[in-house]
């Protein structure tokens, strides 16, 4: 019998030839070609959605699923699952209350994933943590502080963060499992994601109204002062407020008509994180109704933007930035006459699927 089971896997328990008890992943037969269907019924629907313009040709329905399939594709190769959480586990080890289960590469492959056996107890289980001696506060914490580092510092984070898949350890720490969906964001827009936090809980709106023009997540026939002055009505109100008495719903709504008003295409590379900031803050708040994830952050980032943004690492990243300067003039002398790359901190979007558009409109009614 399996010890856990989702959509697409089973988990077993099981027992090396080394007498080690190990977690056994394996794929359900056939959910590939499931998923394949799912997939281009959704970018029918998207390319079909999108064509109606306005509110829905703005939110990009169809480079979100282009961004989905990509997601899909990597959680369907437990080999390369195994490969996220063997690289989150290398970068969490400056975290040494978060721990990633090591794998065994031996009984791994791409349907089969083999990882070490954690005995814990889910963190959605409040009154078992607190009969075993762990303290909701102080994971509450751990928890914060382990994804900031994953999101800001590494810029490759857990993208399914819910409480299913977190455990505390009887030493106290806290484990993750399901490496299936992850995310990643490059050192430009880690930049720009620790500076937009840290303006709002500092309440520097205009600094964060500059970062989203600088990043072109605001249209340039906009003004940077309305913007400002958008972002202070939603961000004011929760300013120095426990999240108990902040309505997350009423924030995202806030946040949202800000996109809307402002014509902010949806950024797909940022979806993962918006969910996980969600829900990271939802699986902490059941842990410690008390806390305040402003203030929990703020250190954090505060001592991550100094040593990033001081002065040693800035004239180490001009002299970079000099040298890669030069490296590229060749090819730059023989591109000269080639598109420039687009601006911003988002990446080149993945390739949307060719969808056949099925025509609705009668003939007498064509151009």
């Amino acid at each position: 019998m399996p010890v856990g089971a989702a959509s697409i896997a089973q988990v077993h328990r099981a027992v090396t030839t080394e007498g080690r008890t190990v977690a056994v992943k394996v794929l359900r037969p056939g959910i590939e070609e499931e998923f394949a269907r799912a997939l281009e019924t959704y970018e029918w629907a998207a390319a079909h959605v999108e064509l109606l313009g306005g509110e829905a040709e703005r939110l990009r329905p169809r480079l979100v699923i282009a961004h989905f399939r990509q997601w899909t594709r990597r959680e369907l190769d437990l080999q390369r699952e195994a490969a996220s959480a063997s690289e989150l586990r290398d970068n969490m080890v400056a975290e040494p209350g978060f721990h990633v289960p090591e794998i065994d590469w031996r009984r791994t492959a791409r349907r089969v994933m083999t990882l070490e056996w954690l005995d814990g107890i889910k963190l959605s289980d409040r009154e078992r943590l607190i009969e075993a001696g762990h303290d909701p506060k102080a994971l509450a914490g751990i928890l914060v502080r382990a994804f900031l580092r994953q999101a800001v510092i590494d810029g490759y984070f857990h993208a399914d963060l819910h409480q299913g898949n977190l455990f505390a350890l009887p030493d106290g720490r806290i484990a993750a499992i399901d490496f299936g969906i992850m995310g990643r964001i490059d050192r430009r827009a880690r930049m720009w994601l620790a500076e937009i936090l840290y303006g709002l809980i500092t309440g520097n709106y205009d600094r964060v109204a500059e970062i989203h023009f600088e990043a072109q997540y605001v249209p340039s026939h906009h003004n940077v002062d309305e913007f400002a002055t958008a972002l202070r009505a939603v961000g004011e109100p929760i300013r120095g407020l426990p999240v108990k008495e902040i309505s997350v719903g009423r924030m995202l709504d806030g946040l949202f008509s800000i996109t809307r008003d402002f014509d902010m295409p949806t950024q797909p590379h940022l979806l993962l994180l918006q969910k996980t900031m969600v829900m990271e803050e939802g699986v902490a708040t059941a842990l410690d109704p008390d806390i305040n994830m402003w203030e929990t952050a703020e250190p954090f980032l505060k001592e991550w933007l100094r040593s990033e943004l001081g002065p040693e690492a800035y004239y180490a990243d001009r002299i970079i930035d000099t040298v890669r300067a030069f490296k590229l003039i060749p090819d730059l002398i023989r591109r000269i006459d080639a598109a420039y790359p687009p601006a911003g901190a988002a990446p080149p979007p993945p390739p949307l699927a060719e969808i056949e558009i099925v025509e609705t409109r009668p003939r007498w009614a064509r151009p």
